[in-house]
């Protein structure tokens, strides 16, 4: 309690505890100012939206197989399912979310975050793999393709602004599996079943479609399972269900011909727990505590875009940052949000 009390003090004498913005310094003009923006105009004029974009399309320019860098390139810029006949906008990649709820990079240009974070931890592994194992054939261009294309799907979720929630379309296959505890991630369907389907009709090479579906099954424990109700469930399973959807035959992951590459997708995707439950989650809850703050009701559509927008501006992981070092003060990372709801020109590019 002393080290507690101590350390605030000083926070608060030197500045970077207490807040420098009150909610009553955030104007009704300013407010109505972000609400008018659309989550487009947030993910393109946020500043590290904007590089974390710009990074990802470097990371896929720079893939050296011709074949793999136009089909990667193709789907990102010109996303459109021939399974299900849809497309979506060129921007998409750009301005969705990662998740359809509050939780893991959901804001607009949280998608682009996500799989720029998916292929720079994934280069990490491979870097310790050279420095400790000595191995220094890993596959980059694998790498770079499963990683972008792992949730590809979702440029399809979409900012519903009147009731401030992202809508998924009509079309999108149905989750299922997982649902008894067997399997952690056994689930099907959704944008994995998109994806995978629409790798198998593309003709896709195989260690790519493994590579994708590896962030969402374990090419180790989540290969052949069967629930409770005898139901078949993992990653088999899923290359069964794409197959049917795009009308090939179903490859069979084998698992004595498995590739390392494979495995850094798990590692790297598969672990978001402090992405989803610390950093997203909490800190969408504290952005709807300002907004109550401000008078607006934290349950609204107002409250969702104040989040979108926040976090287009300065990210999720940031703000948890701002509360860990502040000695888990709530009214540090309430100061810094209010901050930016009052001027986030710091924050942004034109």
């Amino acid at each position: 309690m002393i080290r507690r009390a101590l350390l605030l003090t000083v926070l608060l004498l030197f500045g970077s505890y207490a807040p420098t913005v009150s909610a009553a310094e955030v104007s009704k003009a300013r407010i109505d100012q972000i609400l008018a923006m659309t989550p487009t105009e947030m993910a393109k004029t946020g500043a590290w939206t904007t590089a974390a974009y710009y990074r990802l399309m470097g990371y896929i320019n720079s893939i050296e197989d011709e074949e793999i860098r136009t089909l990667v390139l193709d789907m990102i810029t010109n996303p459109r399912s021939t399974v299900f006949n849809a497309t979506a906008s060129p921007d998409a990649i750009r301005t969705t979310p990662a998740t359809g709820g509050p939780g893991h990079h959901q804001y607009p240009g949280g998608l682009a975050v996500h799989l720029v974070e998916v292929i720079e931890i994934s280069l990490g592994w491979m870097n310790m793999a050279e420095q400790i194992h000595g191995i220094r054939d890993t596959d980059r261009d694998q790498i770079i393709a499963q990683s972008s294309l792992h949730d590809w799907s979702k440029v399809w979720y979409n900012w519903d602004e009147s009731t401030g929630k992202v809508k998924k379309p009509d079309w999108f296959p149905k989750s299922w599996g997982g649902k008894d505890g067997v399997a952690k991630w056994g689930w099907m369907g959704e944008h994995g079943a998109v994806l995978y389907s629409e790798l198998l009709k593309r003709k896709a090479p195989k260690r790519i479609l493994f590579g994708a579906a590896s962030a969402h099954f374990d090419p180790q424990w989540d290969v052949d399972i069967t629930n409770k109700d005898g139901k078949k469930e993992g990653f088999n399973a899923a290359m069964e269900e794409a197959a049917k959807l795009a009308g090939t035959d179903a490859p069979k992951l084998d698992l004595d011909r498995r590739r390392a590459e494979w495995f850094l997708a798990t590692y790297s995707d598969g672990s978001w727990s402090y992405s989803h439950y610390a950093a997203g989650k909490t800190v969408h809850k504290w952005i709807r505590m300002v907004a109550k703050d401000i008078g607006i009701d934290p349950e609204s559509p107002k409250a969702a875009k104040l989040a979108w927008f926040v976090l287009s501006r300065v990210s999720d992981f940031k703000l948890y940052s701002i509360y860990q070092n502040a000695d888990f003060s709530l009214d540090a990372v309430k100061g810094k949000i209010l901050s930016v709801l009052k001027d986030s020109s710091a924050y942004e590019v034109k």
